[in-house]
């Protein structure tokens, strides 16, 4: 009889959460559907905001993927509804929102939610001079400055999110067959995009026009140039990005034991990938991932389980040629003319250092080389891309903060390393090294980009950083530290 009414009152627990659902589901198509058709789209906003809030401090961990669905759609969002600004703070209100819901969850249970990592002290010294910059009195007003906070701080309430959302080895995996799954239509609709055209996605909504870009190689030709596409998000360097990760997401579910059987599976993915990442055009993360599996090669012990996907990357590309022409080949064939890629690197890596180095010392203040910050003031450097993070921090940040910033940045990166090399469990090593690869090209990467600014790389960043932090601490059952849903 015991086990009965357990498994009575189990059944009525479970479904709990199902019947809320149900009746928000009902009550939001109800309220939801006219707004639509007259194009109610703030309020809609604001509801979204409220749902969420709701929903977070009843299922946080559930939030945590849905915020990583968010991240890849907004850009299609922000294109779509073009002119309704406010979708551009939904993601900074859904990170806040996670931050302190987990932090009242820990605080009540007597745990401080900021996990103890070394290099927490660089970048809370680098942030204290950031924030000082608000009021710095080149900026044409404080909410350029709000903007920069907002650009290169906000993002990093993302660690310990991550840090206690990973409660267990068994969470680990399947939130990564998750990002891995959730890929397919991404990529897919990638390739339909270069298939139908920029004119397909135009006439969807004239948001799309800011996010259309040809490709072409060392000799431009209106025959050989191709759409670059950018799927969901808000442009292609966006898009081109998340490949990358979800590349190296692919190889480690393909050398997991766990997932042999779905191997079959995982090659066609890796091969949808791949030839997605061929239409982005983009040179740029083909060489993040090159280099990225270099790092794994070097962290990852047993890495020859993953060489026969590697193997697919050559044959793909020379399949790809055959198929689709000279375009794309004159596109990759131009980062092995090295006079070609030192002409348009080598003013990246110094000329903007140099100019960078010629303001005053206290430099000119958050969000005046932020390119989002142009929406609130402009300034001579946000209407443009400074396309180098460390002469950005420079700009803005002044010399202190320059210091500080690469303090930080090589700590991050040191301790990204070590963790995922102190893992002992082999699944969890795969993805631990994945992810520290990863982290790592864009720290690299930040001599001639600006991987903390453009999401998704931005958020991706801050939160495998809070995943590697906790992954030598994982266990296989839950640690107990919050209640679970």
């Amino acid at each position: 009889m015991r086990d009965a009414s357990t498994s009575t009152a189990e059944s009525r627990a479970a479904m709990g959460p199902l019947v809320i659902t149900a009746l928000f589901a009902t009550v939001a198509i109800v309220w939801v559907a006219p707004r639509l058709a007259m194009g109610s789209y703030r309020e809609l906003i604001i509801a979204a905001v409220l749902f969420q809030s709701v929903w977070i401090f009843l299922r946080w961990r559930a939030s945590v993927y849905a915020f990583m669905v968010y991240v890849i759609v907004e850009g299609f969002l922000i294109n779509f509804f073009d002119g309704v600004s406010e979708l551009n703070l939904l993601k900074d209100v859904f990170v806040v929102l996670l931050f302190f819901v987990l932090a009242a969850m820990l605080i009540a249970r007597g745990t401080f939610p900021f996990p103890k990592l070394p290099w927490v002290v660089p970048f809370a010294a680098f942030a204290v001079v950031y924030l000082g910059e608000v009021f710095n009195p080149h900026l044409p007003n404080i909410l350029v400055g709000l903007v920069g906070v907002r650009t290169t701080l906000l993002y990093f309430l993302l660690v310990p999110v991550a840090y206690w959302f990973f409660d267990t080895r068994e969470r680990v995996l399947r939130f990564f067959v998750f990002m891995a799954v959730v890929s397919v239509p991404v990529a897919a609709f990638g390739i339909v995009q270069y298939y139908m055209g920029p004119e397909w996605m135009a006439a969807m909504s004239p948001g799309f026009n800011r996010a259309i870009f040809y490709a072409f190689g060392l000799n431009p030709r209106p025959e050989d140039m191709y759409f670059r596409t950018f799927s969901t998000f808000v442009h292609t360097g966006a898009f081109a990005q998340y490949l990358v990760f979800l590349m190296l997401i692919t190889l480690a579910l393909w050398a997991i034991p766990r997932m042999r059987s779905y191997r079959p599976w995982i090659a066609a993915l890796f091969v949808l990938l791949f030839l997605a990442q061929l239409t982005t055009g983009g040179r740029s993360s083909m060489v993040y991932f090159v280099v990225a599996v270099a790092f794994w090669f070097l962290m990852q012990r047993a890495s020859v389980r993953f060489s026969p996907l590697l193997v697919l990357v050559p044959v793909l590309l020379v399949g790809t040629v055959s198929i689709f022409g000279e375009g794309f080949v004159e596109r990759y064939a131009s980062l092995l003319d090295l006079d070609y890629v030192k002409e348009r690197n080598m003013p990246l890596l110094t000329g903007w250092l140099q100019e960078s180095m010629k303001v005053e010392w206290v430099g000119l203040g958050a969000g005046y080389a932020s390119t989002a910050a142009r929406h609130v003031g402009v300034t001579p450097l946000n209407i443009s891309v400074v396309e180098n993070g460390l002469a950005k921090v420079r700009f803005e940040a002044g010399l202190p903060g320059f210091v500080l910033f690469v303090s930080f940045v090589f700590a991050l990166g040191v301790h990204c390393v070590r963790q995922a090399l102190h893992v002992r469990d082999p699944q969890m090593r795969w993805f631990t090294t994945a992810c520290a690869a990863y982290i790592l090209v864009n720290l690299l990467s930040v001599s001639m980009g600006t991987p903390f600014d453009g999401s998704p790389t931005n958020t991706y960043i801050w939160f495998f950083a809070g995943f590697l932090a906790r992954a030598p601490r994982l266990v296989s059952a839950p640690v107990g530290q919050l209640p679970q849903e």
